[in-house]
């Protein structure tokens, strides 16, 4: 028998990894619990998942766990399956740590934005809660309504204390929206449309002001 060249060898190999890519691929898939897409994109967006840094496109799946990173002049809008849409702005890191759906309803979600802007439209199931949370490192924004800003600037004074250089800001254009600091044991402070409040570092989040009249000034806010 001839032994087998190496350019052979070569290309058996390669077969031999295209077969098991496509043996491996569906358990890949039902790994990842899918929620969601990139409905719109603008710029430059990362996506990370279990280790591996993606290009974001349109129209890709997004999971549970994933991690999302805007460039400078980057925009990402996901819509998940129960309809509802996160809108992440330029300059920008949002994780999806928690999306649990039954059929094409939401049982409960939970996003942290870990640094710029974030817009979210939340679906909400008639007679049911909106089981949505947003935290942020200093603030948790339960959702009791349906379309909310909010911001985490790091770097940068806080209008409302000028010696904290990290700081949350939550806006409500529509519905209610709860919003504590999970390292402070104060009250949660209750948001209805058209106010906004400020968290300050380690503090309670301030009084609702009207929108406008604190800074939310993280890049893509208007």
């Amino acid at each position: 028998m001839k032994p087998i060249s190496l350019h052979v060898r070569q290309i058996l190999r390669t077969i031999a990894a295209v077969a098991l890519a496509i043996v491996l691929t569906p358990q890949i898939a039902a790994a990842v619990e899918v929620v969601g897409e990139i409905s719109k994109l603008s710029g430059s967006a990362k996506l990370e998942r279990s280790g591996s840094s993606l290009e974001v496109v349109q129209a890709m799946q997004v999971a549970v766990g994933d991690k999302i990173r805007t460039g400078p002049n980057g925009q990402v809008s996901v819509t998940f399956h129960d309809g509802s849409k996160a809108e992440l702005g330029e300059s920008s890191t949002l994780t999806i740590d928690k999306y649990a759906l039954s059929g094409s309803s939401r049982t409960s979600a939970l996003l942290t934005l870990w640094g710029g802007h974030l817009h979210t439209i939340v679906s909400v199931i008639a007679g049911g809660p909106p089981a949505f949370e947003v935290h942020t490192p200093n603030s948790v924004a339960a959702v009791r309504g349906t379309d909310f800003e909010t911001a985490f600037i790091e770097g940068r004074p806080c209008p409302e204390d000028r010696s904290c250089m990290r700081y949350t800001t939550v806006g409500v254009s529509r519905g209610v929206v709860e919003v504590s600091n999970p390292g402070n044991s104060a009250p949660a402070v209750r948001l209805t449309e058209g106010y906004e409040t400020t968290i300050p570092c380690e503090s309670p989040p301030t009084s609702p002001a009207p929108l406008g009249v604190e800074e939310l000034g993280a890049p893509g806010y208007h």
